[in-house]
């Protein structure tokens, strides 16, 4: 019987020779990321992002392996920049309605910025010759960062100072009441940027709604 091996994945198997420039690795995030952000397909080229980043193209390989490593790893740097502030701020009962006001004005900030829609337009645009694209932006992005707060809440009904709900789905409708038509309205063009108050005010409201529809039951 032959035997079968398998291919170890290029992003974990370990190399050989010199570790990784630190600085030359976030060089080649940063310039991914800026290329990203300017809706340039460059950022879809290893030889366009290692010309951003000051790099040969060997040096990207050796860094990420191959496209979609770094592609992943320019989503994971910034969504962890977005969900460090869930990290730091308090998540008990008096401070739960705080981190999540918060983390909307952070989360509301980025997905109306200018460079969020040429980003995701660009992305649109590309989903027929690169059909891994939006699945792993999709995955690593919006899911990962609704299952972020799925935890929060599920660390709250696990304190009692919310009653037994879906908190996946909780936080999926969170994340919607924040964004209204508004993200839709922008990426079509159909629409302004709402201003501060704006989304102060829909991020507010919208941890209302869900701390009061999952509020504790009143005691006996």
């Amino acid at each position: 019987m032959q035997k079968t091996t398998t291919k170890p994945d290029a992003a974990t198997t370990p190399r050989r020779g010199r570790p990784p420039d630190p600085a030359k690795h976030q060089a080649i995030i940063d310039a991914t990321r800026a290329l990203f952000f300017a809706g340039s397909t460059k950022a879809l080229s290893i030889e366009g992002i290692a010309r951003a980043a000051g790099v040969s193209k060997v040096t990207v390989y050796a860094h990420f392996g191959d496209l979609q490593g770094l592609v992943r790893a320019t989503v994971l740097a910034q969504r962890a920049e977005m969900t460090a502030i869930l990290d730091q701020l308090p998540t008990d009962a008096p401070g739960l309605r705080r981190t999540l006001i918060e983390f909307g004005g952070v989360l509301m900030e980025f997905l109306s910025s200018e460079g969020f829609v040429t980003m995701h337009r660009m992305v649109a645009s590309q989903a027929s010759q690169q059909p891994w694209l939006g699945p792993l932006i999709y995955r690593e992005g919006p899911t990962a960062t609704r299952d972020k707060l799925a935890d929060i809440l599920a660390e709250a009904v696990r304190r009692g100072d919310l009653r037994a709900h879906d908190c996946t789905l909780a936080a999926e409708q969170l994340l919607g009441m924040w964004q209204g038509l508004q993200t839709t309205g922008l990426f079509s063009g159909g629409c302004p940027r709402a201003d501060a108050p704006t989304l102060a005010r829909r991020i507010e409201q919208g941890v209302e709604v869900l701390l009061r529809a999952y509020a504790p039951e009143p005691a006996d």
